[in-house]
């Protein structure tokens, strides 16, 4: 057996170990920001989408403006998909710029 193999997996395994240690370092805001998001849509079908202020949950239900914006724009389009500050991408695959009222 090459006796560099050994060393070159050691590394491997370590290189793996600390990025999932990296992500396991979540804050603890970050995990209470996810939790409040999936609260918000319990009993709605769960999260669709969400941004910074915005949720958008499963049976179309919106929290906040931008995410009220993008259900109306893709009310006739099979729902929201994805979206972001100006754009809604609906479930139909059609897309609209949403502009503020």
């Amino acid at each position: 057996m090459n006796r560099k193999r050994p060393i070159a997996i050691a590394i491997a395994l370590l290189a793996a170990a600390a990025v999932a240690g990296c992500s396991s370092a979540e804050s603890s805001s970050e995990r209470e920001r996810a939790a409040g998001v999936v609260g918000l849509c319990a009993g709605h079908g769960g999260v669709t989408a969400f941004d910074d202020d915005a949720v958008i949950c499963g049976d179309e239900t919106a929290r906040g403006e931008r995410g009220t914006r993008a259900v109306d724009a893709c009310r006739t389009h099979d729902g929201v998909s994805a979206f972001d500050d100006d754009i809604v991408i609906c479930r139909d695959q059609t897309f609209h710029e949403v502009v503020e009222r």
